[in-house]
């Protein structure tokens, strides 16, 4: 494989600790493992991984979702002891000619992703640990475009259908790993799993526009006043109403004068008419 295999050791003894403290398991590399060719008292595991690949003629560079890895496991009965020995099968360039198999490099989370389902497996199939098996995804770190190309991979020149699935769920990138904390087996396995119950849905903003008025008829400018407020047209309610109480006070007042002058007026007449009765009353005697 393209990573040392010391860092695949490590992780591997590292989780097979966690969940069974005190027991020794080691992982070797096999490139000469088969499918189903086994010996008495070993197990089979076998999955799909996202990796990458460079040639090392030309230095091209491809990725692939259909990596094939094999793991053969045994566990020695009435011991403490256990061994796994694991194949990842190459690819090759396809456009060079005779090109060599080069081997396929994991990311990190991967690798964790690969172990954790590896140790899954032997806690069900050596151990006989009861408890319903969910693998943890691959990510898949790229959208990858046409057909597998089986022409160039090893795995499906040797019988191995490299794009069938052993129950792997596809995951978009950036699913998150169950911590390790939580291999220990308090509770069952299918718990351990990131599930989501409710799908992320992301809402697109829309501009909503309203339908602009069908006008019939030649059309006039109307002036808008560009400022408004409250207050102002308050006040100007106010002065409105203020001029109309002073115009009917006003009016009033008028009325009044007038009434005042007609009776002075008459009071004037009626004493001329006295005054003119009296005299002619005494001219007369």
């Amino acid at each position: 494989m393209g990573q040392d295999m010391e860092e695949w050791e490590q992780e591997f003894q590292e989780l097979i600790q966690e969940v069974k403290p005190g027991h020794w398991w080691t992982l070797t590399q096999d490139q000469c493992l088969l499918p189903d060719n086994l010996k008495p008292g070993w197990k089979q595991y076998q999955q799909h991984s996202f990796a990458r690949f460079q040639c090392s003629l030309c230095s091209r560079k491809w990725a692939s979702a259909h990596v094939h890895i094999l793991f053969h496991m045994h566990r020695s009965e009435g011991d403490f002891r256990g061994q796994v020995k694991m194949r990842a099968f190459a690819q090759r360039c396809r456009k060079c000619s005779q090109p060599p198999f080069e081997a396929p490099e994991f990311t990190e989370e991967n690798v964790s992703r690969i172990l954790r389902n590896l140790v899954f497996h032997i806690l069900k199939k050596c151990y006989k640990e009861g408890f319903k098996l969910m693998e943890v995804p691959i990510i898949k770190e790229v959208s990858l475009e046409g057909p597998h190309d089986s022409h160039n991979c090893e795995a499906c020149l040797q019988g191995l259908c490299a794009e069938s699935s052993f129950g792997l769920v596809k995951e978009s990138p950036g699913s998150p790993l169950p911590p390790r904390s939580s291999l220990s087996w308090g509770a069952t396995p299918q718990k351990l799993f990131p599930t989501s119950s409710h799908p992320i849905v992301e809402t697109e903003k829309k501009e909503v526009r309203l339908p602009s008025p069908q006008l019939s008829g030649p059309t006039q400018a109307v002036s808008v006043p560009t400022l408004w407020s409250p207050s102002a047209n308050t006040s100007h309610q106010e002065a409105n109403t203020s001029w109309e109480e002073s115009s009917f006070h006003t009016a009033q007042n008028c009325v009044g004068r007038r009434s005042r002058l007609c009776c002075c007026v008459l009071l004037v007449i009626i004493v001329i008419v006295i005054i003119v009765a009296v005299t002619l009353s005494l001219t007369i005697l």
